[in-house]
């Protein structure tokens, strides 16, 4: 049989009033309390404030008199400026004169802020409210202001403005006319100009001479321009003219045969020496003259037509011209033919009608230049009487010719 477990009895209870704090005193055994001299290892409290002990060194205020409202520091001998910026106005409206009720203060809007709210009359709302003049109103403003000042209205100003623009406009565009556009196309007639000549300005080809020996020289420029006139068998001083030049007359003379000139035999291209000895020829000719003396001498020239034409080149016409003035010099009853001649190239019909069509073009010229037409006959001969061979250039260039003879005297 095992032992009973022995159980210890419980404590006996505390004895407070027995028991001593184990705090270690401090060790200066002079202080006065000990227990405020005990510390549990916490932070000291800090002194309560002594205001209780404070005297406050004021001197009594004086609230006498009409400045009592007043607010100023105590101690001051006298009020201090009042800071009225700083000071909230207490201001009692009436609300009859104010036009609205207190519980319209307390709007959403921003109204609170603004202290206090006065209703003016429209009459006197324009004074306070910054609102831009409309331009009615800013016109009718600056006309007043002009009356008054008695100035010239802006409306003047700009009109007068205007009005020299456009006066300058037209000074400019007058004098422009007058140095640029006035002399720009003007016309310059020259006269006794050789026929069939060429006239140029400054170098420039621009006109050939009729058959009455003038030429209108058109859409010249203002300025001072030099006139030109070329011919194979003429020779024409050059020619000066201005603004003021209407009209002038060529100075030329004919040019003669040089002692090189082989007249009696005359090459392939050699159509201005044929001209030069055609022209001396004539000038040679006795006074009077038979037709077989003409005829011999107008068989110098040589006309060389352009391929399959007609039409007689306009360097010629000045020495058929000539011819003619010398065969109207022959007895009316003498009639001479006009014979044309081609070589051998193309078809023989074909050349057969093309030296008809050139018979009749030189006799066409000669009675421009005065001959009368019963004077004249034509013929054409194709390629059928050739004075020399066709087998070369030169002999072709011979056989494409005019040819004249006598029919009767």
């Amino acid at each position: 049989m095992s032992d009973e477990p022995k159980i210890p009895p419980p404590p006996p209870p505390d004895d407070f009033t027995k028991t001593t704090p184990n705090i270690p005193a401090p060790k200066n055994a002079d202080a006065a309390n000990d227990w405020d001299k005990t510390n549990y290892n916490l932070p000291k409290s800090a002194d309560a404030d002594p205001w209780g002990k404070t005297v406050t060194n004021l001197k009594p205020i004086d609230t006498s008199g009409d400045e009592g409202n007043k607010t100023f520091y105590a101690g001051a001998k006298t009020p201090s400026t009042p800071e009225w910026g700083l000071t909230e106005p207490n201001i009692k409206i009436n609300d009859p004169n104010v036009g609205m009720s207190p519980d319209e203060f307390a709007r959403a809007e921003s109204f609170d802020k603004t202290t206090p709210y006065f209703q003016l009359p429209e009459a006197e709302k324009a004074k306070y409210q910054q609102i831009p003049p409309t331009p009615t109103e800013a016109a009718e403003k600056q006309a007043a202001e002009d009356s008054t000042k008695g100035g010239i209205p802006s409306w003047v100003w700009f009109a007068a403005g205007g009005m020299t623009l456009m006066f300058l406009v037209i000074v400019v565009l007058m004098a422009a006319y007058f140095f640029y556009g006035r002399n720009t196309s003007y016309e310059v007639r020259v006269t006794n100009v050789p026929v069939g000549s060429s006239v140029k300005l400054n170098g420039s080809p621009i006109a050939v001479s009729d058959d009455r020996g003038a030429a209108v020289l058109q859409n010249i420029k203002s300025g001072e321009h030099t006139v030109t006139i070329e011919h194979p068998t003429r020779s024409c001083d050059t020619i000066t003219i201005r603004d003021t030049v209407k009209e002038v007359v060529a100075q030329c003379k004919e040019i003669k045969a040089a002692s090189t000139d082989d007249c009696g035999n005359i090459k392939f291209g050699e159509d201005d020496k044929a001209e030069r000895c055609y022209n001396s020829a004539l000038d040679a000719l006795p006074d009077p003259f038979t037709p077989e003396d003409l005829v011999k001498a107008l068989n110098i020239l040589i006309i060389n037509f352009a391929s399959a034409s007609s039409e007689v080149p306009q360097k010629r016409l000045a020495a058929l011209k000539k011819g003619a003035e010398f065969i109207q010099k022959l007895p009316a009853t003498v009639v001479l033919e006009v014979g044309g001649h081609t070589d051998s190239d193309g078809k023989p019909d074909a050349n057969q009608v093309l030296s008809e069509a050139r018979s009749k073009a030189v006799k066409e010229v000669l009675m421009k230049f005065g001959v009368k037409s019963d004077m004249l006959q034509t013929k054409g001969y194709g390629s059928t009487v050739a004075l020399t061979t066709n087998d070369t250039e030169d002999g072709k260039y011979r056989n494409r010719r005019i040819e004249y003879s006598v029919l009767r005297k």
